[in-house]
């Protein structure tokens, strides 16, 4: 059946224009009745064209008439396969055919010369064509495929790729070749079959993000670092284990097996910042952390634990992003998504005391929710999330949601919702679903308060602030002895370099809060002297 003039082509040919964007259920609908209009390949002053989420199932080789494409943009489709006309359009810079139907690439793809971003995810793709003739191409996504290999001729010493995004495959090593990209920064192999990690990765020197997790790794201390997802511990271990194995890794196990024990725990110190210090504000004193529980939380919520971290350091971006992964791991394992526990962060400076933790009626509650513009009673927080979330599944074609909106259904069959309100009656977090920008952390906050509350479990709240803690510690998210300034922090100093710590000299201050009820009886003080006992080999905890 012949294709039908489609009026936003006929609008672009006689207007010259640009760009054309075709999305969504109108030009499905047109597809699905005549296929594609073939007057788009006339298009030819067109350097941004996107065709998307459509039941679009093949391209004519005529796309190679667009010359003067600079984006190419065909997600969400159903495209089986691609022209092989694309190697004619040498101007396009970023190509997208994610969430498609292809099982293989033209291996004219490499012939588009200026292409710097490839997003081939969400496919059936099985092998890719050879990509070492993109000279520019700085970020890689093939993640969610059944690839089994990567192509050899991509590792070049004068690569510019800063990202590989190959998660979700079947691949079943990591190429020692990887060293001699100097660009790579993002690294993720996550969800593969993956059994050992090549010493030369630790070459990566500006290699910042790397995930890995989900994979079978024979190195189980590896594979418990890699679920904290943090690249500088990772590439140290890796690094110092080729040292000590004096070998390339292979064949080695008897070598790689006498690290256990002391030797292990030894290295692990020398990569970890050791010191966690605990302290004490006098009750009376006004700058003191207060939090009162009332009586209709305690019908909710029960359970608040909480605690002032100071001296923290997340001046760097990526210092401040992994402060909220340790986060967001915690909520996937430990807090059982949420379900069992929830933490919330707020800047020190931000928070007005005393704080009062307490459950009210939905439309009583209003707040100012992370990363929205307005502030907004907790319903319409419900309800803004709750279109997101649908939008999401029609967006992805799945039926799974990510981020917050994953948990959206852990609030129903509640009558009345938790909330913690500061001094002025503010409120800064509404668990399990949000905090409030009010208190946001930022790259310029040195001191944060801490809470981990449970509807289900005091000790549950301890076991995830504990880990919180020793993960914030582990990864040197906290200035150096010298930073502090106390009696207390000089005595951390002194007793530190007494152990001869090594190259680290870090320390976070730990302050204890209280925790209320409405009677003004204590129900927690976090951290107690019973807390925090942890593995000194690890960090040392000094009170």
């Amino acid at each position: 059946m012949a294709a039908a003039n489609w009026e936003e082509v006929q609008v672009a040919l006689k207007e010259n224009r640009r760009e054309l964007v075709l999305s969504g259920a109108n030009i499905d609908q047109k597809i699905k009745l005549n296929g594609v209009d073939p007057a788009i390949y006339q298009l030819r002053l067109l350097n941004f064209l996107e065709i998307s989420r459509t039941c679009m199932s093949e391209l004519s080789e005529d796309l190679g008439n667009l010359t003067a494409l600079q984006n190419l943009i065909l997600h969400s489709n159903k495209l089986t396969q691609l022209p092989n006309s694309l190697g004619k359009l040498q101007q396009v810079k970023v190509l997208d055919v994610s969430q498609n139907e292809l099982e293989s690439l033209p291996d004219t793809i490499g012939q588009m010369a200026s292409l710097r971003i490839l997003n081939a995810s969400c496919n059936h793709l099985k092998q890719l064509p050879e990509l070492g003739h993109l000279e520019h191409l700085a970020h890689l996504d093939v993640s969610h495929n059944q690839l089994v290999h990567l192509p050899d001729d991509m590792y070049k010493p004068d690569s510019l790729l800063a990202e590989l995004h190959a998660g979700s495959n079947s691949l079943t090593e990591i190429s020692a070749e990887i060293s001699v990209l100097p660009a790579l920064k993002v690294l993720d192999m996550s969800e593969n079959r993956i059994t050992e990690v090549p010493a030369q990765l630790s070459a990566c020197g500006k290699l910042k993000e790397l995930n890995l997790k989900e994979n079978p790794l024979k190195d189980k201390r590896l594979d418990k670092m890699v679920k904290q997802c943090q690249a500088k511990a990772i590439l140290d271990y890796i690094r110092q284990k080729a040292g000590g194995a004096k070998g390339k890794g292979k064949g080695k196990k008897g070598k790689h097996d006498k690290h256990s024990g002391g030797d292990q725990a030894s290295d692990l110190a020398v990569q970890m910042d050791r010191v966690l210090q605990v302290t004490s504000t006098p009750p009376d004193s006004p700058d003191q952390i207060r939090v009162q529980v009332t009586a209709a939380a305690l019908q909710v919520r029960p359970y608040l634990v909480c605690c002032v971290l100071h001296n923290l350091n997340l001046d760097a971006p990526e210092d401040l992003r992994q402060f909220l992964a340790i986060q967001n791991q915690l909520h996937d394992t430990l807090c059982g998504k949420r379900t069992q526990a929830t933490i919330a962060t707020h800047d020190l400076a931000m928070v007005s005391s005393p704080l009062t933790f307490d459950a009210r009626a939905p439309a009583e509650i209003s707040i100012h929710p992370l990363g929205r513009q307005k502030e907004m009673t907790s319903l319409t927080v419900l309800r803004v999330l709750r279109k997101e979330a649908d939008q999401q599944r029609r967006d992805k074609h799945r039926k799974q949601v990510s981020g917050i909106h994953k948990y959206l259904d852990l609030l129903n069959n509640f009558e009345l919702y938790p909330c913690l309100l500061d001094s002025t009656g503010a409120v800064i977090s509404f668990p399990p679903i949000t905090n409030s920008q009010k208190t946001k952390i930022s790259y310029t906050t040195k001191s944060v308060l801490v809470e981990v509350s449970s509807s289900t479990d005091l000790a549950v709240c301890k076991t995830v602030m504990e880990e919180l803690l020793k993960q914030t510690v582990e990864m040197g998210l906290c200035g150096s002895l010298t930073d502090t300034s106390t009696q207390a922090d000089t005595q951390t100093d002194t007793q530190a370099g007494a152990q001869g710590d090594g190259p680290s000299g870090k320390v976070l201050v730990v302050e204890q809060v209280r925790v209320t009820g409405g009677d003004g009886q204590l129900r927690v003080l976090y951290p107690s002297r019973t807390d925090l006992q942890m593995d000194s080999s690890i960090l040392t905890v000094l009170r």
